[in-house]
């Protein structure tokens, strides 16, 4: 896991643009898992398809993490309404965070109210081939990777919760 300190020597070697949203433009690998937390039944990007989802990787117990959760909320909150969905990838760093019952007893204390899927195995991780917590995808209305976004939102005067936000707008202004 990058801290702040690594994610900014990244970014100054060039191998990260902090404060930037980056472009992409691939299709969203579907999210393998069966244990979904706050969901009925699993959410499936494919069945997703004419609406926008924000997909994000995180781990209890990374502070990085726990700073980007309000924003997630604020999406959520805002959002749900307008056939945007937020879901929340659990994907831990240690042993004690891979245990789902863990994993549902923090995303009650943390007062998550959106779709968890513990990542026990990182199957979801390398299908997405991640490399770092925080991060969050926008998949747009036809299942596409639009945009993400690596580290935390609001660190310092990056900008990212404004930033992402008006994407997350623009996104739900496209035509199907």
């Amino acid at each position: 896991m990058l801290g702040r300190r690594q994610i900014l020597q990244h970014a100054a070697l060039g191998l990260l643009a902090p404060g930037q949203p980056v472009g992409m433009n691939r299709p969203a690998p579907e999210l393998e898992g069966t244990q979904w937390i706050n969901a009925a039944a699993p959410v499936r990007l494919k069945e997703r398809r004419g609406k926008v989802t924000i997909v994000h990787f995180w781990t209890f117990g990374c502070i990085n993490c726990k700073r980007n959760l309000p924003v997630y909320r604020r999406w959520h909150e805002r959002y749900s309404m307008q056939d945007a969905v937020t879901v929340g990838v659990h994907t831990p760093e240690f042993e004690h965070e891979a245990k789902a019952a863990n994993v549902a007893a923090q995303t009650r204390l943390l007062e998550i109210a959106y779709p968890v899927l513990p990542d026990p195995g990182h199957v979801n991780w390398r299908r997405w081939n991640q490399q770092f917590w925080p991060t969050v995808y926008l998949v747009d209305r036809r299942g596409r990777i639009r945009y993400r976004w690596e580290g935390e939102l609001n660190y310092g005067q990056l900008d990212g919760e404004r930033k992402m936000t008006a994407l997350i707008e623009t996104l739900l202004e496209e035509t199907p």
